[in-house]
């Protein structure tokens, strides 16, 4: 699961880790289980019936204790893991595509220092009430989009936030889940004779188990702390480009005018400089 970039993608390769747990799991159980068939037919000679009680015993455990135990703790991995996992969906290629968006829009709209160049060349050439009607117009003009950039800036920032937060989550995901249920497999792998299923510690294999689903809702809560600062510390930012960016409430382009468009349609109130 290196490639992760949609939920599809983690889901998919989750259940994918998932089968091979069970299919690990069952080759273990399978193996215990002939390995004591194999103890109480006496394969082996003498040696099991000097320690016929203990294969008895560990027989005994085996089908009222271990495997029943194994099956549900298995059960609830499977449950577990699969709600945790539901917690982590988003769409993160999406959000990147709207954060390309957002800057691609900034790097449009706006480009440094051209109004003040031509600004000086036209208060060389002009004027008059009309020329300084028509630089504040194209001032506040230009700060509105300035203003406006720096917003797309702003959303460009908060929502490449959200789909990096979401992949790394995702992707760390996909990069250990299968060495935490490898250690939980290999617990029952050093079961190899009578005397070690009789010893087994099955506290110490659900600590194992819990552990695998704890992992992963611990990864599911990360993001939902992420999202939950993105609703109340970072939800300042969103509200503030929601309600208007910087100088331009509720969203609307600064208006000019009707004295200031009069002026300036006015051939007449336009004074070219004297050299």
């Amino acid at each position: 699961m290196s490639s992760i970039s949609y939920f599809e993608d983690l889901t998919s390769g989750i259940e994918d880790d998932l089968g091979t747990f069970i299919e690990d799991m069952n080759e273990q159980i399978e193996r215990i289980a002939n390995m004591l068939n194999d103890a109480a037919s006496g394969i082996g000679g003498f040696i099991a019936d000097i320690f016929s009680d203990t294969v008895d015993d560990a027989i005994e455990r085996w089908n009222n204790e271990i495997h029943p135990w194994i099956l549900e703790t298995s059960d609830q991995i499977l449950t577990n893991v699969r709600d945790a996992v539901g917690d982590l969906a988003g769409r993160p290629m999406d959000l990147i595509d709207y954060a390309g968006h957002f800057s691609s829009v900034k790097a449009t709209i706006y480009q440094p220092g051209d109004l003040s160049q031509k600004m000086t060349i036209f208060n060389h050439d002009w004027q008059g009430y009309a020329a300084d009607n028509y630089k504040t117009v194209a001032t506040t003009e230009d700060t509105g989009f300035l203003n406006l950039s720096m917003a797309m800036d702003a959303g460009a920032t908060l929502t490449s936030a959200a789909a990096n937060q979401i992949l790394t989550l995702w992707r760390k995901l996909a990069r250990e889940f299968l060495s935490w249920v490898g250690d939980f497999i290999g617990c029952f792998e050093k079961a190899t004779e009578a005397d070690s299923i009789i010893s087994f510690e099955l506290p110490a294999a659900f600590d194992l188990a819990q552990a695998i689903w704890n992992n992963v809702s611990d990864v599911a809560d990360i993001l939902v702390e992420f999202l939950i600062e993105q609703a109340t510390t970072a939800s300042t930012s969103w509200q503030q480009l929601a309600s208007g960016a910087r100088g331009l409430p509720q969203n609307r382009w600064p208006m000019i005018e009707e004295a200031n468009s009069d002026i300036m349609n006015d051939p007449g109130q336009w004074t070219p400089k004297v050299s």
